[in-house]
């Protein structure tokens, strides 16, 4: 890989906040980050990333009836998989894993999208390092699901289907087949060192 091209990109994080009654948004962290391609007079947006902190102490500390945080999750089945709601905790595997941590937030890579042109050229595995840094003392454990963004897109309930970003992110010519185009996603944060926490049949087996 070339090292050089660690000096052309740039991470622009926005984090905003509110005041009031705004329940669990006030323990979610939304981190929107635009990707600058920064070796030219004009920088020109080439990805798009969204992070999701999730504040477990701030949780614990004001009371907050933590499963309602923990829903925010359920749409991609993490949530069910992470935590208990029965007994409003983590799972016994999971606790394990918060308490070696010192630090029981949950850092969620909810989506990071690459225009076709950058693709191939090492940025997304630049771009992960460095959220995993730049937020490093804000959580415990990162999670993720290993799910390629061209198959979402293409469903037909997708309310993203049409958008203009999307049109320049020309899903279609991604890998298309389920299986390959997951494994090929697998693989890609296996290298980074994430791990496979659950199995296809767990994940199966919990109804969202």
């Amino acid at each position: 890989m070339d090292t050089d091209i660690i000096t052309f990109l740039r991470l622009n994080y926005s984090l905003s906040s509110r005041t009031g009654n705004i329940e669990e948004e006030r323990y979610i962290d939304v981190y929107e980050i635009q990707i600058d391609e920064n070796d030219k007079e004009s920088a020109s947006l080439i990805g798009k990333v969204n992070v999701k902190l999730f504040l477990w102490e701030l949780c614990i500390e004001d009371n907050y009836w933590v499963d309602d945080l923990f829903s925010q999750l359920d749409h991609n089945e993490l949530g069910g998989l992470l935590f208990d709601y029965d007994t409003n905790s983590f799972k016994k595997e999971w606790q394990k894993e918060i308490d070696e941590s010192f630090n029981s937030n949950i850092l969620y890579l909810d989506r990071i999208e690459i225009l076709p042109e950058y693709r191939g050229k090492g940025y997304g595995k630049l771009i992960t390092k460095d959220i995993l840094l730049r937020l490093n003392s804000s959580y415990g454990i990162a999670i993720l699901k290993a799910f390629p963004l061209q198959l979402e897109v293409s469903h037909p309930n997708s309310s993203k289907q049409d958008s203009e970003w999307n049109t320049k992110m020309n899903f279609k010519q991604m890998e298309q087949d389920s299986n390959i185009a997951k494994k090929q996603l697998y693989n890609f944060y296996k290298k980074m060192g994430f791990k496979r926490c659950f199995s296809k049949s767990q994940i199966r087996q919990n109804k969202y």
